[in-house]
């Protein structure tokens, strides 16, 4: 014990250490030198906060915790610029827990060098700085301020950096504000900083908790070759650069991050009803720079003819409705609308969305005016074309017209057979009924029924696109229904349906894969087996298409299937085992597409060795395997 208090005299005397042990119960202190007692005025049972910068207190205690000793610097201290931090845990016979600080003079070492490289490069005009490690996954901080916002700033080199992610997190959870943490958390994804800073610097606002308000803050990731590869990113506060030429500077980045392609941009505030113009529009006039949206929505909307269409721009872009529209899931607003500003008929786009994420963006939205006058004709033609060109198609089977403000329709094509239906139901509905019920399979037939229903007709897409549906006739015919919208001044008040011959097309299609799932011209023997009709097609590959060459009636299983494929005796066993029912089952149910095995095979030089492929696949309802044999002794080396 003497000797413990002759230690503690030569620390009461060191004019250049200074020593305090801190209670891990309630932060006061338990025992300081004399040098902390002169520069601070504390004394045993003094908080440390008299002593120490508490941010910085708790988080070497957190990291003392998780590695047993902790050394850092600090650039200023109580005790001096620049000095060494040692923080120890104390743990005395009775229990008691504490945390002894040592704090002495710092000595250059290589890593200052590297530290004053970086401070020359940046300077220290910055809140934060950090050296991040992304093969090691590691940040090491190097400049943060103080607790206290007082003037100055703390130099931390943590020689047990923090991991990248638990530095992230600290970042999201304690500083950001609620609404920028689920951005900030995309813009600190490894990936996304490697792939950004591979097109130069990368930087992203957000909010950060300053006391009891919120300040912006920019984060930028600079890469500097003076690094060897590793990465600088410095926070610095932008509260205060909303300037005069703030509005300038707004308009400039949405210019170039949507394009130049609207006729018009304009930028709204939505809690306080305000706009200004970021783009002018240069055919409408009488548009003031700035001003309330109401007057943007009554000036444009003077040049709208059809009095339905002017009221919905004016309730659908309205701060009110937008700023519902946005609270929300909402992407966009957008509508389309005839425009009285040319001679000829015209179309003009009106969208609203949400800004470039920036500071001081939060509460506001970009309304957009585009000519979409030349793609609505282009669309038009072209429906006009297909409608055309699908009616005078010989492929096309039936053509109904119908009138969805009554049901009504009537017919331009017909076959023979089906006659009957339109003169016996006098509505679409029980025609399509009555067809469905006779000719359509009944796996397909609730979904028939449904697409063709009054009701589902009259709630087509909003933007009149055509519809299809492809189903099977009891006839095992392939039929593609196709639904076209006629549409004049905007509105679709009737609609065509073609019934087209698919067939050929379907049977190709299943052609097509089994041709992609093989190289098919390097297989001596190709045969395909349908399960459910226990039925196995010879197939041929005559260079440009697979075709099915002769019906067999009869399976995998069957003695005339081992007549085609004549194996040898002492193989057979394991391929009837391949080829049995059962197998196939197991195979389908487990969910295996393809195997290999080889058998040796007669032939006209005697028996040889050949590979032997088995597919399973699944497609259009049917179960298929598809058989393929190789000489497997004519291989290409």
């Amino acid at each position: 014990m003497k000797e413990f208090w002759g230690m503690m005299h030569v620390l009461d005397n060191a004019d250049d250490v200074a020593v305090f042990v801190v209670s891990g119960r309630d932060g006061s202190i338990l025992y300081c030198n004399h040098l902390v007692t002169v520069l601070t005025n504390a004394h045993t049972g003094s908080p440390v906060s008299q002593v120490w910068d508490m941010e910085d207190y708790q988080k070497a205690n957190t990291r003392c915790n998780e590695g047993g000793t902790y050394r850092y610097v600090v650039e200023q201290s109580p005790f001096g610029k620049r000095r060494n931090v040692t923080v120890s845990k104390v743990v005395w016979s009775q229990g008691i827990l504490a945390y002894s600080f040592l704090i002495t003079a710092h000595v250059d070492d290589e890593e200052e060098e590297e530290r004053d490289k970086i401070f020359k490069l940046l300077g220290q005009d910055f809140r934060h700085i950090f050296l991040i490690d992304m093969i090691k996954g590691d940040v090491t901080t190097l400049l943060k301020p103080p607790a206290d916002g007082s003037e100055g700033h703390y130099r931390a080199v943590y020689y047990h950096p923090v991991h990248f992610e638990e530095w992230k997190k600290e970042l999201i959870s304690e500083h950001a504000h609620p609404e920028d943490a689920e951005e900030l958390n995309r813009f600190l994804e490894p990936l996304e900083v490697r792939d950004r800073l591979a097109r130069g610097d990368y930087a992203f606002q957000y909010r950060s908790r300053q006391g009891e308000e919120y300040r912006w803050m920019e984060l930028r990731f600079r890469r500097p070759d003076e690094l060897k590869g590793r990465i600088i990113c410095t926070e610095r506060d932008v509260q205060g650069e909303i300037s005069l030429n703030h509005k300038e500077r707004e308009s400039e980045i949405i210019l170039n991050s949507i394009g130049n392609i609207y006729r018009s941009i304009y930028l709204l505030d939505l809690v306080s009803g305000e706009y200004t113009t970021v783009k002018e529009d240069q055919l409408i006039f009488g548009i003031p720079k700035e001003g309330n949206a109401d007057t943007l929505l009554t000036i444009t909307s003077e040049f709208i003819p059809d009095e339905g269409q002017k009221r919905d721009l004016q309730a659908s872009f309205s701060i009110g409705a937008l700023a519902e529209a946005f609270s929300g899931d909402a992407e966009n607003v957008a509508r389309e609308y005839l425009s009285a500003l040319n001679e000829e008929e015209s179309w003009v786009s009106v969208t609203a969305f949400r800004p470039p994420y920036m500071q001081g963006m939060e509460d506001k939205c970009v309304i957009t005016f585009m000519d979409v006058t030349e793609s609505k004709r282009v669309e038009a033609e072209r429906d006009e074309k297909s409608i055309i060109i699908d009616i005078l198609s010989s492929q096309l089977r039936a053509i109904f017209f119908m009138n969805l403000k009554d049901g009504s329709f009537h017919s331009i094509k017909l076959p023979q057979k089906y006659r009957y239906l339109q003169k016996q139901f006098k509505s679409l509905e029980g025609v399509i009924g009555q067809y469905a019920r006779a000719y359509v399979l009944e796996q397909y037939r609730e979904a028939f029924k449904s697409h063709l229903s009054f009701e589902e007709l009259k709630k087509r897409p909003e933007d009149n696109s055509r519809i299809e549906y492809i189903y099977r006739t009891v006839e095992n015919e392939w039929i593609r229904m196709i639904i076209h919208p006629l549409s004049g001044n905007g509105k679709s008040d009737e609609v065509v349906l073609v019934f087209e011959d698919y067939t050929d097309v379907m049977e190709q299609r299943e052609m097509s894969l089994l041709y992609n799932s093989v190289l098919l011209a390097d297989y001596d023997y190709m045969f395909e087996y349908d399960i459910e009709s226990d039925q196995i097609y010879t197939l041929l590959f005559d260079g440009e298409r697979l075709v099915r060459e002769n019906s067999l009636d009869c399976g995998m299983h069957t003695e005339r299937f081992r007549e085609l494929v004549p194996i040898h005796p002492d193989d057979l066993p394991m391929f009837l085992m391949v080829c049995s029912e059962e197998n196939l089952q197991e195979t389908f149910r487990e969910g295996k597409t393809v195997s290999h095995m080889f058998f040796r095979r007669m032939t006209a030089d005697g028996y040889r060795l050949f590979m032997y492929g088995f597919h399973f696949f699944e497609d259009m309802g049917k179960r298929r395997v598809l058989i393929m044999a190789r000489d497997s002794e004519r291989e290409l080396l």
